[in-house]
């Protein structure tokens, strides 16, 4: 099996939660995964998990599951403007990781950039390139 770095966004952060699908288990399915997030990622969960609902406590769970499974935080420059997708699309393209999200406008992104994206279909975890 490769070894693959996958780049985990908010939204597939949520998606064990909202979906109860196993995202993790999912990934390593696809390849021996290296997992990482953004800062900027772990702060927008920080800000939906301040909430309340269902939502907010998925955002919670979302940020204790990632120091369980090992996800390594990727420190970005500290700017009040930066947009957490743009980010995301930059590092990827640098570093050459795959983006697993569920947001079709930065899926759209990603494919222009030529960055290959995870995402899921009917609770399954499906690599797209």
């Amino acid at each position: 099996m490769i070894d693959m770095k996958f780049l985990l966004d908010t939204n597939f952060l949520l998606a064990p939660f909202q979906f109860k699908v196993d995202v993790y288990r999912g990934l390593n399915e696809i390849a021996k995964a290296e997992l990482f997030t953004l800062d900027l990622v772990i702060q927008e969960l920080e800000k939906i998990a301040a909430g309340r609902g269902k939502t907010a406590r998925y955002a919670y769970m979302a940020i204790h599951q990632l120091e369980k499974e090992g996800v390594h935080i990727i420190h970005t420059k500290p700017r009040s403007t930066r947009r957490t997708d743009a980010v995301l699309v930059k590092i990827a393209k640098k570093e050459m990781l795959t983006v697993c999200t569920q947001d079709r406008g930065l899926i759209s992104r990603l494919k222009k950039a030529k960055v290959p994206v995870v995402s899921m279909r009917q609770k399954r975890v499906l690599m797209r390139r």
